[in-house]
């Protein structure tokens, strides 16, 4: 967990202030998975202990969420040598009008992939759409479970939450590493 709190820590993905998620809810703290794309390193760091930590799991492909959880998917596929997918917040209104992109059949038991979990609506609604197109859905992945009921969440879908780490492992970590408060 030190090595997952100091990569984040270095791509510049943990963000102090007044923050509004995307549940609705605020935050003093913010972790921005996007900021890592732009540290290549720290990027392929992660995406290998991911690899690592996923490796109990059983699953057949990955599906990433739009949008923070496909470059996350990608990377994961690419080391794992795995199929990848992912799901859209919205069908698009042109082309193949697809919610889902990627080649799959019915049946194939997927991975479903995020990089932060708050309350798990944007997981819930992956599951959803995964399941209406016939995937067998058990495990979710994220990096970070902020502890705001995703978990509970999947679990009444009949889904396991998997994180690499807990907000407040984070914030007591990045705590230690500064030498007193992390500013949360």
């Amino acid at each position: 967990m030190n090595e997952i709190a100091e990569i984040l820590r270095r791509a510049n993905c943990v963000k102090i202030g007044r923050f509004i998620l995307s549940s609705g809810g605020e935050s003093t703290i913010y972790i921005d998975l996007r900021a890592i794309l732009s540290h290549p390193v720290e990027f392929k760091t992660l995406a290998e202990l991911c690899a690592q930590s996923v490796k109990g799991i059983d699953f057949e492909i990955v599906a990433g969420v739009e949008s923070s959880g496909i470059p996350l998917a990608t990377a994961l596929a690419l080391i794992m040598e795995k199929p990848m997918m992912y799901v859209r917040k919205e069908a698009k209104f042109h082309g193949t009008q697809k919610l889902i992109e990627g080649d799959f059949l019915p049946g194939l038991r997927a991975l479903v992939l995020d990089d932060v979990a708050t309350t798990g609506s944007s997981l819930e609604r992956a599951v959803s759409a995964l399941r209406s197109e016939g995937l067998v859905i058990e495990d979710a992945f994220v990096v970070v479970d902020r502890e705001e009921g995703a978990r509970e969440r999947l679990a009444r879908l009949g889904v396991r939450l998997t994180s690499m780490i807990t907000l407040s492992q984070l914030i007591s970590i990045l705590g230690r590493l500064e030498g007193g408060d992390a500013g949360c």
